[in-house]
C-alpha cells in the first residue's frame, strides 16, 4: 500500500527556492484558471502555492483554492518527475466548483507530466556526427 502525504519535504516552503522555480521554470503549463510553473529538483516533487489577494480576494477562497490544490498534489505526486512546482491561480478562479477545480488540476498534472517525458525523450536522442 502507497502512503499519500504532504509533509514538509514536498513543500517549497522558502523564498530563495521560489524565485529559483520563477527565474529558471523549464516547464508551463496553462490551464483555464491556473499556471503551473516548474523547474527540475534534484530531490524528490516539491509544491509551492501563490495565491495573490490581487486574484482572489476573500480569505476563505484563498484558503480553499490551496487546500484542494495541495491535496490534488498528494494523490497525484507519485506520478510526477522530480520538480519543484509553482501553482498560481487567475481571477475568475473563486467562481468555480470544487469538482471542477480537481478537474483542472487533473488535467494540469497530465499535461506537466507529458511536457516533461517529452523534454526527456529529445534531450536523450543526442545528433550523430
Amino acid at each position: 500500500m502507497t502512503r499519500y502525504s504532504f509533509s514538509t519535504d514536498v513543500r517549497i516552503r522558502c523564498a530563495a527556492d521560489y524565485k529559483n522555480v520563477f527565474d529558471g521554470a523549464l516547464f508551463k503549463v496553462h490551464q483555464p484558471h491556473f499556471l503551473f510553473l516548474a523547474k527540475p529538483s534534484e530531490q524528490t516533487s516539491r509544491l509551492g502555492i501563490v495565491v495573490a489577494k490581487k486574484k482572489v480576494r476573500r480569505a476563505h477562497e484563498r484558503n480553499r483554492i490551496k487546500r484542494i490544490a495541495r491535496e490534488s498534489f498528494r494523490l497525484n505526486q507519485q506520478a510526477i518527475a522530480s520538480l519543484d512546482i509553482v501553482v498560481m491561480p487567475k481571477i475568475g478562479i473563486e467562481d468555480i466548483s470544487n469538482a471542477e477545480l480537481h478537474q483542472q488540476l487533473k488535467f494540469a498534472w497530465q499535461k506537466l507530466n507529458r511536457l516533461v517525458h517529452k523534454r526527456q525523450n529529445n534531450t536523450s536522442i543526442s545528433p550523430q556526427k
